[in-house]
């Protein structure tokens, strides 16, 4: 299983990550337990989490391919719910952190 992860720092990382849960859920299966949830694509999964001003994403896909369309869904929707931009999205490999620039 390949995996990456990717952090950003935001004053509303609680309101994206709550924007972001609710929105997938009406496309695919989330499971919340406060401030952590799983997404389930079709590619992969996504685990979500937030504390404080920290918003952190891990993904899991079986080949570079899936873990490459999971990361643009991620991508897209956080950019699309938020103040970041592509600019701020630096994923890394799942065994080391890098923390975005904050928005």
């Amino acid at each position: 299983m390949l995996s990456a992860n990717l952090s950003l720092r935001a004053d509303k990382s609680q309101a994206y990550f709550d924007s972001l849960c609710k929105h997938f859920a009406r496309k695919v299966e989330v499971e919340r337990v406060g401030n952590q949830a799983s997404v389930a694509f079709l590619q992969g999964s996504c685990s979500m989490s937030v504390e404080d001003d920290l918003l952190m994403f891990v993904v899991h896909a079986g080949d570079s391919a899936s873990l490459e369309t999971v990361k643009t869904i991620i991508t897209t929707h956080v950019v699309r719910f938020s103040a970041f931009d592509d600019g701020d999205m630096n994923w890394c490999a799942a065994d080391s952190v890098v923390v975005g620039a904050q928005s």
